[in-house]
């Protein structure tokens, strides 16, 4: 999620000459298209190894599958803004599984965005995403959530973008949770992009490639289905995973990149902050794969 503002421009050039009668247009050169993609499709996935939950560790090791799929079509509005409309589809699936770890939880939503386009990426501004997020395969109207993103680059360096906004989710326990950060553009080939919830370190060595550093906080909030324990029975779940870790990201044309990452979860948390129960888990190893493909 990747939300500062990078101001951009175009230079026009045009040659006039002759003295003929005829009048003789001559274009030198066409510049290249700023148009943003029309569609923008990203998959990821990514496997935890097993690890002890603290507090319960009877329950034994548990592992952890993610996967995601966006798809967004993407509508010119002005100069580089759009708005981006879509599906997002995001799952969590565990090795182990009981009345207060479920063994999936699931996010299918509509994704609205308003959009900044870099020409190279977008940078959402104000996204909606309304949909339902449950726990395992059970599904009411209370599974129905619609989470909220604001956020906006504020320039007070050539190269330095300070990033300033808010996150609101009546499903988690900060209801409006604020965010703050900066890009900074270290040199030609080096970026700070310290904004929550991806922070990065890149290295560019050529236009293809780039050797990073991140963070992660990754996970949602889910209405848990029907279960034995009353603390947990239809009650809210926020499940969140941190991480860091190091990774390459290979552009081989414009508009596809491929990025492989691995590194450290520090820890998974269960949440029932409504309820009671709060769990977390050690640490474990993460290994992550994501393709994203413009098509303009």
């Amino acid at each position: 999620m990747r939300i500062w503002l990078v101001a951009g421009f175009v230079a026009l050039a045009g040659n006039a000459c002759g003295v003929d009668t005829t009048a003789t247009q001559t274009v030198l050169a066409q510049p290249e298209s700023t148009q943003g993609p029309v569609w923008s499709f990203d998959l990821n996935g990514s496997y935890t190894s097993g690890s002890r939950i603290e507090k319960a560790h009877n329950f034994g090791s548990q592992a952890e599958f993610h996967h995601e799929f966006e798809a967004l079509r993407n509508f010119h509005l002005f100069d580089k803004y759009y708005l981006q409309i879509g599906i997002d589809y995001d799952r969590y699936d565990f090795s182990r599984s009981n009345n207060i770890f479920p063994y999936a939880l699931s996010g299918v939503a509509g994704e609205s965005s308003i959009s900044y386009w870099d020409g190279d990426e977008f940078f959402p501004l104000l996204t909606l995403k309304p949909g339902l997020y449950y726990t395992r395969n059970y599904i009411t109207l209370n599974s129905f959530d619609i989470p909220v993103r604001v956020a906006g680059g504020i320039k007070v360096h050539n190269k330095v973008h300070l990033v300033l906004g808010f996150e609101a989710d009546a499903y988690q326990e900060i209801p409006v949770f604020p965010i703050a950060g900066l890009n900074w553009e270290i040199t030609d080939k080096v970026n700070l992009r310290a904004v929550f919830p991806e922070p990065r370190l890149s290295y560019n060595p050529n236009k293809k490639l780039e050797i990073f550093i991140s963070g992660e906080v990754g996970g949602g909030s889910y209405r848990n289905g029907p279960t034995a324990d009353p603390r947990t029975n239809n009650a809210v779940l926020e499940y969140t995973t941190d991480r860091a870790g190091t990774g390459i990201s290979y552009n081989p044309k414009k508009g596809v990149s491929i990025e492989g990452s691995a590194g450290w979860n520090i820890q998974r948390r269960f949440n029932y902050f409504r309820a009671g129960p709060d769990y977390s888990s050690k640490g474990a190893l993460y290994l992550k794969l994501d393709l994203s493909i413009d098509l303009f």
